[in-house]
């Protein structure tokens, strides 16, 4: 359990360090609402304690900054006020955490809330994997459809082939015949005759023409079933528990592809890939993730801005750039954009702009998490309404304790 306990005086600061030393060896304290905020910006915790009295004089009333960040950030967050009663909770309520504490609260409901946030923690985890799986499971259906066309003409050609072969034969073989009839010279303008009407009757100028096109659209469709199961594999492949140097262009493709469903009938797909980029130190599965989500809200968006012109297609266009201590990557749309008023909430959990049912409200949350916490990078949103939205992602591309893992890691991939 990681706890941040925001207080102004050293004596409350040693106070309540050594009663949530019981339940935590992780406690980072802050000694000012800033410095909170960008503690809580750059790592999450399970809950934060905040005395009531760092606040800045607005902040006691909603909307409250402090708190908005804290609950993107902590599973439960709480006030620590001077007394444990009906007013210091209704207060806490207001300036938009979950409840309060005092020095009179007593230690079986400070257990009893550290233990409800414990619980929620594990439930954000949870709600989290169930998301990617959700992910997952919608693109299931697409995926099989993918699969679907190719192996349809596989099957469709080699039953094809396996007619043509028995045509064929049957050919060749009076050609057998008629190369031993040619040898003793005897009925051999007869056999010629049957020969011709048989390469007639069988349409050989067709077969010639159309055998070598269906056994090459039939390595086609094989080559392509095998790249959807080998990018869906690596899509789904578990998370590394240590970041990877990763070729963020091979990434990108194969989640273009386990996604193909989603956007190929509202959207063109564009990529733009900087040759400059090397290897970026990730956890391709959890940027896969993030990748997947965005592209699915971009095709969405261009999906609700098309309205009723269904015929015309949008845009997404992926894009890297090589910074000078950053991997940028960029995902464009040219969908309905987002409302100024709504940018800075759509990484808050469960806010979503999707009608009922069509969205969690999780995804771009998840994102900013993987993004900012895990990978230490950033990412900003340019849009403008009826025009489009781009995200832009910047990963560092040396991030602490990475560097000394380069060379080994690059030569493996290398030789892969």
């Amino acid at each position: 359990m990681r706890i941040l306990l925001l207080e102004l005086e050293p004596t409350n600061q040693r106070f309540w360090s050594d009663r949530l030393g019981f339940h935590s060896d992780d406690i980072t304290i802050v000694r000012s609402q800033q410095e909170a905020i960008q503690v809580v910006q750059s790592s999450r915790f399970t809950v934060a304690i905040c005395d009531i009295d760092a606040l800045e004089p607005e902040s006691k009333e909603p909307p409250n900054q402090l708190s908005k960040e804290l609950k993107s950030r902590c599973a439960l967050i709480l006030c620590r006020a001077d007394v444990d009663d009906l007013d210091a909770e209704r207060s806490a309520f207001l300036a938009g955490f979950d409840g309060s504490i005092s020095a009179g609260t007593c230690d079986e409901v400070l257990a009893s809330k550290l233990s409800l946030a414990t619980h929620l923690e594990r439930l954000e985890n949870r709600l989290a994997q169930a998301q990617k799986l959700e992910s997952i499971g919608e693109l299931a259906a697409g995926i099989a459809h993918e699969i679907n066309t190719p192996i349809q003409y596989v099957g469709d050609n080699t039953r094809f082939v396996q007619d043509a072969c028995s045509d064929l034969s049957e050919i060749l073989r009076c050609c057998q015949k008629l190369i031993i009839q040619a040898s003793s010279d005897r009925e051999l303008a007869e056999k010629t005759y049957e020969l011709s009407e048989l390469l007639e009757s069988k349409d050989v100028e067709y077969l010639l023409e159309e055998i070598p096109a269906a056994i090459h659209q039939t390595l086609e469709g094989v080559d392509r079933v095998a790249n959807i199961v080998r990018a869906m594999k690596e899509f789904a492949h578990p998370g590394a528990s240590e970041m990877t140097y990763t070729d963020l262009a091979h990434s990108i493709n194969n989640t273009v592809m386990v996604a193909r469903n989603e956007w190929k009938y509202v959207a063109e797909m564009v990529t733009d890939f900087d040759p400059l980029l090397p290897l970026v130190p990730c956890y391709p599965g959890e940027f896969n993730q993030v990748l997947l989500n965005m592209i699915v809200n971009a095709a969405h968006a261009i999906a609700e801005a098309k309205g009723d012109s269904p015929e015309s297609k949008g845009r997404i266009t992926l894009a890297t750039l090589r910074r000078p201590e950053f991997a940028e990557i960029r995902v464009q749309d040219t969908g309905c954009g987002i409302a100024a008023e709504n940018i800075e909430r759509v990484f808050t959990p469960f806010f979503t702009t999707k009608g009922a049912g069509k969205g969690t409200g999780q995804g771009l949350a998840i994102a900013h998490t993987v993004i900012v916490e895990k990978h230490g990078g950033t990412i900003e949103i340019e849009s403008e309404v009826g025009v489009g939205t781009t995200f832009i992602i910047q990963i560092p591309l040396n991030p602490p304790g990475a560097a000394s893992k380069a060379n080994s890691t690059q030569e493996l991939l290398l030789q892969a």
